[in-house]
């Protein structure tokens, strides 16, 4: 029998439960979970070559370690995972496409032996020549990273371009290009990139399996997304997915990293081949940098036209993403690049393509941000450069072009209501008035604006549902698909659930998400959550609320609309009767320990409005959230480096559910934007990471925060949000980095095309020309 430990956070300990597992209590995190001496402990041999034929994998000194009771190879798991593209093996196959490819998977009784064993696995490779960078694998006559790719199964949007590394091509086009551009009297055109950085979430992938007697798998793991991680778990397997159930403790981490299936289908391979017996397998933080998903690298080619006025009349660009060895992640990003990728911004004339390219790198998922941080760091920069050109301010450039409620955005769609010109305002004049620095010193200062909008996916028909349940004791537990990872979804389905039904925060009670108990949700990406889980937590309440007040008018013969729930009790206004919830709803004392034949249960389902496009999209929008961030910079001309001494950020949330939520969420996004910017880099030579570890990997801390770090709430509702309510944990840090640059240029004059800025890209840009000196 399992049984899991209490841990060191507070709260109700586990109760023990013959012949099932229960992950509520203590246990937040996946190692939490103690499954005493029946345990096993797996690792993985990682290929160790970018790209190279998968000769032989030679496992029999492994199985001579003692202690060792299995080990797979792509030859024992042939499956291929993908949700619109099936391109990436369980375990690699013929070939390994990029260094830290599972190539096999040891088990043993402990981690120790598993390391050991799979330390003894020998593999023999024939290298390949290999494509390490966008130009490499564009070129003509690029190898191939995979030769068989048109035989992939796919979905039928998905355009891959025969004989070249270009798995996927999508274009959204509206107006005419060529004419807007010839109407403009400057045209601004210009390239960026930016670097591939990590997702660096705290806690490491990691996770445990279990099959019982009869087949079922339950699957314990840290992700953003059980319900589709379970389907394309079990399609990669071959399994029905009423076979499989994931169970979702609390998640250390994510920004979109733990979204996609990683080491969890592996985790399932093992159990089903050890009946009985637990599983765990979590990531070192040295396979977590090298073998696990990092933001895809991208190029951008954009070229703006306006007229002399200020209005634009073009935008032609083409984002192309280095996926690695895997494209299927990075789909629904190219998507989202192409659709917002002429920026939040009145424009009749617009072509935007969007590629998805393989490289021999690792496999690439999105960010914090889904893809609109990148493609921000090159629009936003474009704007600054046509307002300069036109001499115009770059704050009242954007406002003449700013998008309002109304205006047409492509493919039949229109804008809703929004704030975005109160962000870009609010933005800029929440910078405060600081003291130049002395003269004496070689730094000069500026002040630089971006402004952003991030398209929310929603889906056809139920979007979210969400199941409330009244205990005998009275307290509400709620059930959600849903994942909290820390943008405090969980936080506001208890505000919301307490605020309906009248009761105490602390009488809320969130169960864990298991998709064999919790209704179904979006995965925790492009922060979808408070607008859809929110909806449907708040429809659960109110018929919950609504079943409890018809009992009591039942029983005390009076009229509903006389009876209120006040601090969890059921009080009249009528006859002055009170009583407690559960004695209502089940005739007995919240003391009781006789449990009632049926508890009361709210359901709410909340199902997204028909969609406007008319251009055939495969994911239709919901809805677009709006921003802008202005900051101050110091920069040293003698070293280059770049000091960031105010950041104000506002937002258009629709209605902040908790303020101080929304304030954090803004604050947080803004200093991982800041890292991002400033700091982080994967570096990789011919396609072998060089800094797979914090020691190389500079991540921003708490001595790199902004003298001053504002945030300011903008509220224009959403129509169809909880409350007029919508999300902010993606889109806090999009517009940072150009803000960043712009404010660089203010400064010094000078551009920085590619991020990372770092001090001696800065100094570069420096020597290639005479730096003024600015009037104080």
């Amino acid at each position: 029998m399992t049984t899991l430990r209490k841990s060191n956070i507070v709260g109700r300990p586990f109760a023990r439960v013959e012949g099932q597992r229960r992950l509520t209590g203590t246990a937040r995190y996946v190692d939490d979970l103690d499954f005493g001496p029946e345990l096993l402990h797996a690792r993985i041999v990682h290929s160790t070559h970018p790209h190279a034929e998968l000769l032989h994998v030679d496992i029999t000194q492994a199985l001579a370690v003692p202690g060792v009771f299995l080990l797979l190879t792509g030859a024992d798991v042939p499956g291929m995972l993908g949700q619109q593209l099936h391109d990436r093996p369980v375990l690699a196959q013929t070939r390994v496409r990029y260094a830290g490819e599972p190539v096999a998977v040891a088990v043993a009784a402990t981690s120790e032996a598993a390391e050991r064993a799979a330390g003894l696995v020998t593999v023999t490779y024939r290298d390949l020549p290999g494509v390490y960078d966008l130009a490499a694998s564009l070129a003509p006559a690029a190898p191939l990273v995979h030769v068989d790719g048109m035989g992939y199964d796919r979905a039928a949007h998905v355009a891959p371009v025969p004989g070249t590394n270009i798995a996927h091509h999508t274009l959204q086009e509206r107006g005419d290009v060529r004419a807007g551009l010839a109407q403009a009297a400057v045209v601004v055109e210009h390239t960026y990139r930016a670097s591939s950085v990590l997702h660096v979430a705290m806690e490491p992938h990691g996770g445990v399996a279990q099959m019982d007697d009869n087949g079922q798998i339950t699957l314990w793991a840290s992700t953003q997304a059980p319900f589709a991680k379970r389907d394309l778990i079990a399609q990669a397997l071959g399994l029905g997915p009423e076979r499989l159930r994931m169970v979702t403790p609390f998640v250390g981490g994510g920004f979109g990293g733990k979204t996609h299936v990683s080491i969890e289908a592996l985790l399932v391979a093992l159990a089903m081949r050890l009946p009985g017996r637990p599983v765990k397998l979590v990531l070192s933080r040295l396979e977590d940098f090298s073998s696990t998903f990092r933001r895809p690298g991208l190029q951008a080619e954009v070229k703006v036209g306006a007229t002399a006025d200020g209005l634009l009349t073009a935008v032609e660009a083409r984002y192309i993403w280095d996926a690695g060895a895997s494209a299927d992640a990075v789909i629904d990003l190219a998507y989202a690049a192409a659709l917002a990728g002429a920026g939040p911004y009145r424009v009749a004339n617009v072509s935007i393509e969007s590629d998805v390219v393989y490289t021999n790198q690792p496999v690439a998922a999105p960010m914090r941000g889904n893809g609109m941080a990148e493609v921000h760091w090159a629009i936003e920069q474009q704007m600054d450069r046509l307002a300069a050109a036109l001499r115009i301010p770059p704050v009242e450039f954007r406002l003449r072009n700013a998008l309002r409620g109304g205006d047409a955005i492509g493919g039949g769609r229109v804008m809703h209501a929004t704030g975005l010109d109160q962000c870009i305002r609010r933005a800029a004049t929440g910078l405060r008035t600081t003291k130049a620095p002395a003269k004496a010193r070689m730094t000069r200062r500026g002040r630089g604006l971006a402004a952003m909008w991030s398209p929310v996916f929603g889906g056809r028909g139920a979007t979210a549902a969400a199941m409330l349940q009244l205990a005998p004791d009275g307290r509400v537990v709620v059930s959600l698909g849903g994942i909290d990872t820390g943008q405090g979804l969980y936080t506001i389905a208890v505000q919301l659930v307490a605020a309906t039904l009248g009761v105490s925060a602390e009488a809320v009670k969130m169960a864990p998400s298991d998709t064999g108990r919790s209704p179904a949700a979006l995965p925790a990406a492009d922060s979808p959550l408070t607008w859809s889980a929110g909806n449907a937590v708040l429809k659960a309440a109110q018929h919950l609320r609504a079943q409890i007040l018809d009992i009591a008018a039942q029983q005390w013969n009076e009229a509903v609309g006389s009876l209120d729930i006040v601090d969890g009790f059921v009080v009249s206004h009528a006859s002055t009767k009170m009583a407690a919830l559960a004695e209502v709803a089940y005739g007995m004392e919240p003391s009781s320990q006789i449990a009632p034949p049926q508890l009361l249960t709210g359901e709410g389902v909340f199902t997204a409005a028909p969609s406007a496009e008319s251009d055939g999209s495969y994911r239709p929008i919901s809805h677009f959230s709006t921003g802008a961030q202005a900051v101050e910079v110091e920069v040293d001309l003698e070293t280059g480096e770049v000091d960031v001494l105010q950041l104000v950020s506002a937002f258009d949330v629709g209605h902040a559910l908790n303020p101080d939520l929304v304030l954090s969420q803004m604050k947080g996004g803004a200093m991982q934007g800041l890292s991002t910017t400033l700091f982080e880099q994967l570096q990789f030579v011919d396609g072998i990471a060089r800094n797979p570890g914090f020691l190389d990997y500079r991540v921003a801390t708490a001595l790199d925060l902004p003298q001053t770090l504002d945030a300011v709430i903008v509220e224009v509702p959403q129509d169809d949000g909880p409350y007029g309510a919508r999300g902010i944990g993606e889109h806090s840090l999009v517009p940072t980095a150009p803000a960043i640059a712009n404010a660089i240029y203010d400064a010094i004059g000078v551009r920085v095309s590619e991020l990372p800025i770092t001090g001696e890209s800065v100094w570069r840009a420096i020597q290639t020309q005479l730096v003024p000196e600015k009037e104080s």
